[in-house]
């Protein structure tokens, strides 16, 4: 039904903890299971297509690994905007984004370095969406935070001149959505109360429009909701005792396309050289991924 939804996570960061569990095989995992909630709270929503292809782009997003620091130092730049203040102790949002930056490997040097810097940067971050399209059929979605906007359009569009792409409107071309992944203290539940129902249960009173039990031992349960919602509902989750590890704004297409190795191959060189423009923060793409790919 929608287990493929949910699959995506093999990657994800519930197996980075910082004790060093082993990977988990999501495909084959009995752990993992789905509750749809959407058909009752969000019924014009239920068996949408867009679920298709999530797997395979949240998988071969999460294995890319260049400019992981720069990332989550605009991260951090961006949760001390957003929530006003530098001192995790009074800010939630950038409390978890220090400790996905601790299990990522980031030293606590360098992330103090980063709260000195943007503590007395006096420049905002915007958030900003370049769709592309490279060599007629490859279509993709950028999603940008700088500062400069107009310097990057001009570094991004030598790029595209030199690599095949070009600047146009994707939008009827991909659906998005919220993820929220997180945890909950099991010993928090109530005697016999299933992570399941309990998980279920948080989902509709906080908004959101699905649930999966990424693993009951640890008590790691995904969240999916609409994208304008995302806030509001990792708010909600926390308030119920949730740990979030993990928010995203993700990109689905549609459709997608194959492309042959070489093509893969020279496409690849096209997203790192995107990738090294300080600002991009993820790219999407509708390119079908092979499990031989992730």
């Amino acid at each position: 039904m929608r287990n493929i939804l949910f699959n995506v996570l093999r990657n994800n960061v519930f197996q980075q903890t910082i004790r060093k569990q082993q990977p988990i095989n999501w495909t084959n995992s009995p752990c993992c299971t789905t509750r749809d909630i959407s058909t009752h709270l969000y019924p014009l929503l239920a068996g949408h297509s867009k679920w298709a292809n999530i797997r395979h782009i949240k998988a071969a997003k999460d294995g890319q690994k260049s400019a992981l620091f720069s990332k989550i130092a605009r991260q951090i730049r961006l949760a001390i905007q957003d929530g006003g203040s530098a001192d995790p102790n009074l800010n939630t949002e950038l409390k978890s984004v220090i400790e996905e930056a601790l299990r990522k490997n980031m030293p606590m040097a360098t992330i103090q370095n980063n709260l000195k810097k943007f503590t007395a940067s006096k420049s905002q971050l915007k958030k900003y969406r370049q769709d592309v399209r490279y060599k007629q059929k490859v279509f993709m979605v950028c999603t940008i935070y700088t500062d400069n906007f107009a310097q990057l359009k001009m570094d991004m569009s030598t790029i595209l001149r030199k690599g095949g792409g070009v600047q146009i409107d994707a939008g009827h071309l991909f659906e998005d959505f919220g993820l929220i992944q997180a945890t909950v203290d099991k010993a928090r539940m109530a005697a016999g109360e299933s992570l399941e129902d309990r998980a279920t249960e948080d989902a509709i009173e906080s908004g959101a429009e699905d649930v999966e039990i990424m693993d009951n031992e640890t008590g790691a349960v995904n969240f999916v909701c609409k994208p304008e919602g995302i806030n509001g509902v990792r708010k909600a989750l926390e308030n119920k005792g949730y740990t979030v590890v993990n928010t995203e704004h993700i990109y689905t297409p549609l459709n997608t396309v194959t492309l042959s190795p070489e093509e893969k191959a020279d496409y690849q060189k096209f997203v790192d050289k995107l990738k090294e423009i300080q600002g991009i923060e993820d790219i999407y793409d509708n390119i079908e991924i092979d499990d031989g790919d992730e």
